[in-house]
């Protein structure tokens, strides 16, 4: 039988008038239209209180819903303005079972209401046991603490330090959410690695943090922490395994650092010398209580001219008690930067810091004055000396009386220095400052191209930049007079020899004093980028020039860095076998113009005697971290081993990009040291720690083998495919 809750209506009744006046024209109403904020509802096995919002457009005065319940398992529904509530009853049933509540209102559409209800489930399957974690803190210091581990199974866990502050804030109603934040760490490390290149999963992360077995643990030693004097922390600790879940419950820990004691210590510190890399200074005491020192420059020290001394000498403590050893002092001493272990110069400004210091700061911090480090005032004298002379080079060298004085030096025609010793030159280049690039300290030797048969000066004379003056006279060599142009055009001997599988012997000889430039390529490459030996030389200089361009140097300084001089055996690095080269070499004069005739030479490194060997690669064992396995061949023949990821391999073989001849180049090792200890003749049981390779639980990996005497002589041959692991 219907349920039926509803109010009395209103009966209206209809007023007659008897005027004769005319009727108003009969204007419809607008009709209700009932709206409700859900339309179904799912309701769990063991039902509870639900309602269900609604409102009515052009309600109708006096009038209330009227809600139709065929379902003998919703009760007490009640209607309040916008709001339907009612009981569902808990479904004893292993069955779902579904329900519609009629919402009606004259001369409205109905609504409906469904009621979906979930059975009630079957016993749920016991959920495994987690292991518990028991934890210890001792032998709090101001900085560090012991930590005492104790699983209550043979899990491997994460152990970590946080402020109390932060751990109330953020795990103080659910610590098990400690679990799900640091997988999203090692889950956006993982992202970061792999933007730059890599390809290991966040479990490798995790694995570089986790522990096992029942132990102590030193919060610095093992790299936990970095604790702060008198500060309250949580230490945490919970199992977890390779695929994130929780082994443990999360076991938690409170301690506090020590607290340091004041000390009345009174410091004040003078600045006693400095050179602009060394600064001396006097720290002086009040009392024999120890003190902390540090050097640091103004621009580090700004960002906490408004915050507190504490914030400061947390960030300038270093973690290291070591440094922190080296930089504690009692009673008045003089100190150097060098004591300190910090380094000063003359383009910064620093202060000396100072703070009372013991298992923590004990005053206030201290100051120095600001001082920018600066040399003492030197009587520049030079010693100027002629190293070498060509028609079209000259190399000098100056040798100042101090390693502290700033000087100009370069060189200049007779001419350009004139009959007054230099000073008007030195005065116009400095009113023009074209001098910056030969501003020098100490020793330098310089090399600068020149005509022939011209004279020349060496010019030298201090500066201060600061007030942009000269400090010292003008300093001259003696006259410098080039020599004519050489007669004979030099030439440059080039002898290929010691042919290899991987490699060969060039030796360079040159019959003259100048610079050379040489390369060695593939044919193909060779003949892809210069096509022939007419374009090689233009083609070099205009990658020197393209190059000076976008790094703001000078060509011909570009070409200094990949010139050479003098006899020697080129560097070709590794070749590759049964492959033909093209060697050149030209020679370039100072200013960059050809020297010699460029000289070509062509080689074809040895093919390796081919190998009817086969092999059968058999894996036998293996760990997170270890694999072994055991390679079968079918000759005495010598082979090569490796272990590679899935993920190097890709790429290679038939029907790829890339041949395995390819692959085979790319894997050999450049040094005989690496190549020796993979090499095996008959059948062999290896690990990969014996090829000094690493692999690990989160990568896939194939054991790569390939004949090799001399150069490769098979095809390569792989493993199956595996993922590292532990035993069952």
């Amino acid at each position: 039988m219907k349920k039926i809750f509803a109010l009395l209506t209103i009966v209206a009744l209809a007023l007659t008038s008897c005027d004769k006046t005319p009727e108003p024209e009969y204007q419809p109403e607008a009709m209700p239209i009932v709206a409700l904020d859900k339309q179904s509802i799912s309701v769990k096995a063991e039902g509870g209180n639900y309602s269900v919002g609604y409102t009515i457009k052009n309600a109708i005065g006096g009038i209330e819903l009227n809600i139709v319940n065929d379902a003998e398992w919703i009760v007490d529904i009640t209607v309040e303005p916008n709001n339907i509530a009612f009981v569902v009853e808990p479904n004893e049933s292993t069955e779902a079972r579904e329900a519609e509540l009629s919402v009606e209102y004259p001369q409205a559409e109905p609504r409906t209401i469904t009621i979906n209800q979930a059975a009630k489930s079957e016993e749920p399957e016991p959920q495994p046991t987690l292991a518990t974690i028991e934890l210890e803190v001792s032998n709090i210091e101001w900085n560090n603490a012991d930590i005492a581990v104790t699983p209550s199974e043979d899990i491997e866990y994460v152990l970590g330090v946080m402020g109390a502050e932060l751990f109330a804030e953020k795990y103080a109603e659910n610590s098990e959410a400690i679990i799900t934040d640091r997988i999203a760490e090692w889950e956006s490390t993982a992202k970061m690695y792999e933007d730059m290149g890599y390809d290991d999963p966040w479990q490798y992360y995790m694995q570089l943090e986790q522990r096992e077995g029942e132990r102590t643990y030193n919060i610095k030693d093992s790299d936990i922490a970095n604790l702060s004097w008198g500060s309250d922390y949580v230490a945490y600790c919970f199992g977890i395994d390779d695929e994130g879940k929780a082994t443990s419950t999360v076991a938690t820990a409170e301690f506090a650092t020590v607290a340091p004691v004041a000390s009345e210590n009174d410091i004040t510190i003078s600045i006693d010398a400095m050179t602009k890399s060394s600064v001396e200074f006097t720290v002086t005491t009040t009392t024999n209580d120890p003190y902390y020192v540090t050097l640091e420059t103004t621009d580090v020290l700004a960002p906490y001219a408004d915050k507190s001394d504490e914030e400061l000498i947390r960030y300038l403590l270093p973690q290291y008690n070591n440094q922190i050893e080296q930089r504690t002092f009692t009673g008045t001493k003089t100190i150097t930067n060098s004591d300190l272990g910090k380094s000063v110069n003359g383009f910064k400004s620093y202060k000396v810091v100072v703070w009372g210091f013991e298992n923590g700061p004990t005053t206030k911090v201290f100051y120095s004055e600001e001082f920018k480090p600066t040399d003492p005032v030197v009587d520049l004298s030079v010693n100027i000396t002629l190293d070498e002379l060509s028609h079209d080079k000259v190399t000098y060298s100056v040798v100042p009386n101090s390693y502290s004085v700033t000087y100009f030096h370069s060189l200049f025609t007779a001419e350009e220095v004139g009959t007054d010793g230099g000073k008007a030159l030195a005065e116009s280049l400095i009113a023009e400052e074209k001098f910056y690039q030969r501003l020098s300290s100490g020793p330098v030797q310089n090399e600068v191209v020149v005509e022939p048969e011209a004279q020349y000066y060496v010019v030298v004379f201090g500066y201060d930049g600061n007030t942009s003056t000269m400090t010292s006279e003008v300093f001259l060599s003696d006259i410098i007079t080039t020599p004519a142009v050489p007669d004979a055009k030099p030439t440059i001997e080039v002898e290929v020899t010691n042919l290899a599988w991987n490699g060969a012997d060039i030796y360079i000889t040159p019959n003259g004093d100048f610079k050379y430039y040489y390369e060695c390529r593939t044919r193909a490459k060779f003949e892809e980028r210069y096509g022939s030996v007419d374009g090689i030389y233009d083609r070099v200089v205009a990658s020197w020039q393209s190059e000076g361009s976008s790094s703001g140097y000078d060509w011909l300084t570009v070409m200094g860095w990949y010139t050479n001089d003098g006899y020697r055996v080129a560097d070709i690095g590794a070749l590759r076998w049964s492959t033909e080269y093209v060697f050149f070499v030209f020679g370039v004069n100072a200013d960059g113009s050809l020297a010699t005739d460029v000289v070509v030479k062509e080689f074809t490194t040895l093919t390796p005697q081919q190998s009817s060997n086969e092999f059968t690669i058999t894996i036998n064992s293996m760990t997170r971290s270890s694999v072994n396995f055991t390679v079968t061949p079918t000759t005495n023949d010598q082979y090569y081993v490796t272990v590679e990821k899935v993920g190097t391999l890709a790429g290679y073989g038939p029907g790829e990009d890339k041949s395995y001849d390819d692959l085979i180049d790319y894997l050999l090792p450049e040094y005989e040291t690496q190549l020796t200890p993979r090499l095996f003749t008959g059948e062999q049981t290896i690990s990969n720690s014996d090829l000094s390779k690493t692999v690990n639980g989160f990568s896939d990996y194939q054991i790569v083998v390939w004949g090799f005497d001399n150069g490769p002589t098979t095809t390569v041959f792989m493993s199956e495919s595996f993922r590292p692991a532990d035993p069952e």
